[in-house]
């Protein structure tokens, strides 16, 4: 009932399984590694092997007490999985210990020489491991892992929700304080040994199944910009039908999709201005800007102002689909602001309203402002003049 305990640095290769695996899948191939199954047999040579795996193990998890790596390494208990370069020396391994009657086995240490981490070496090292370990009928492989080897157990199919029924391991394992429990289930019928050529056989075959039920491959002329029109804000069309473009149709578009994903952006639309109507007619200072102002009581307003607004008329601008972007709307919204500061001074009671309201909207009109353009109209509008 040992308390164990697992570190290795991530392969910081950045690429996929297949291709972390395959480098030193064909240094094996050619006989340049070697995978060799190590115990504390007495042999002379197999204990320099374990001699050398130790060092490694010190080295690379410095935070485990050297004298507990020995005592676990030279344990008759214990098997060790070393890889053997150019038959010699030794450049990294994993020291484990099957409970056969229980059916898996636990993962003590793991790790590679630090230069060589790169390589791919942990990744096939795992691999031959549970080609290995598959053979003798074990179903599961369990590892104490800190910080640094979570990532990397991860990539090679350890979980940290354990399946296999407590009673199986609770008693022969022992908790560790500051290591996370992980595990992994050792199927019967992979072959470890050559995953990486299975992998690639699978993505070779979803990218075909993938081109039978796309067009992505194909390239289709482009549109002549002659023939062309971009949309305007008096609601021009393209001078070209999306439906004779060749390649729409076949993608499966229709022009039925078009209108309803149109409609449904267009209520969204609708919605979030008319929130922010609601909002700035709720406000304390939106009393001076709720209605047009009456000529009656201010005689040259108009002559000042020439483009007023207000709530109300921006109301019912929204409600006869008179905005046509969003920027239109926005546009209306500051201006209500800006008439204000025009022909007030800083100093009147409408001034001050005008700068607490605008403070207030102008986090609403910057998330509506990032929201997505109303399908099918274009962002080139007609520009009004601000006053």
């Amino acid at each position: 009932m040992s308390q164990q305990f697992v570190g290795i640095n991530g392969e910081q290769t950045g690429l996929g399984f297949t291709n972390r695996d395959q480098g030193a899948k064909v240094e094996e191939d050619q006989g340049l590694i070697d995978f060799k199954i190590i115990t504390n047999n007495g042999n002379h040579e197999r204990m320099k092997m374990l001699i050398d795996l130790k060092n490694i193990f010190a080295r690379q998890l410095p935070k485990m007490p050297k004298e507990y790596i020995v005592r676990l390494v030279f344990d008759r208990n214990h098997e060790s999985m070393c890889i053997v370069k150019d038959d010699t020396k030794v450049i990294g391994g994993i020291c484990y210990r099957k409970y056969p009657t229980q059916r898996f086995a636990e993962i003590a240490f793991l790790a590679i020489t630090a230069n060589l981490q790169v390589k791919g070496y942990g990744t096939r090292l795992m691999n031959k491991f549970k080609e290995h370990i598959q053979k003798q009928d074990v179903e599961y492989l369990l590892t104490y892992a800190d910080n640094y080897a979570i990532g990397y157990f991860r990539k090679q199919g350890f979980y940290q929700e354990i399946k296999m029924h407590p009673d199986r391991w609770k008693g022969f394992i022992k908790d560790y304080d500051g290591g996370t429990l992980m595990e992994c289930y050792v199927h019967p019928s992979i072959d470890y040994g050559n995953i990486s050529d299975l992998i690639r056989e699978q993505k070779q075959l979803m990218i075909d199944m993938i081109k039978k039920l796309t067009l992505n491959d194909r390239v289709y002329p482009g549109i002549e910009k002659q023939n062309y029109k971009m949309e305007t804000s008096n609601g021009d069309r393209p001078a070209v039908k999306p439906e004779s473009v060749q390649g729409i149709m076949e993608s499966g578009w229709t022009i039925e999709d078009y209108n309803e994903l149109k409609k449904q952006k267009e209520k969204t639309f609708m919605i979030s201005c008319q929130q922010i109507i609601d909002t700035m007619r709720k406000h304390k200072s939106a009393w001076p800007f709720l209605e047009p102002v009456n000529k009656d009581d201010v005689p040259d307003y108009y002559d000042v102002i020439t483009d007023p607004i207000d709530i109300k008329t921006i109301e019912k601008k929204l409600q006869n689909n008179q905005y046509t972007s969003k920027d239109l709307f926005i546009k209306d919204v500051k201006r209500i602001f800006i008439n204000c500061r025009n022909y007030n001074q800083p100093d009147t009671i409408y001034y001050k309203c005008a700068n607490e309201l605008e403070r207030t909207i102008d986090d609403y009109l910057k998330k509506l402002k990032d929201e997505s353009q109303i399908p099918g109209v274009s962002k080139k509008i007609k520009k009004t003049n601000n006053k």
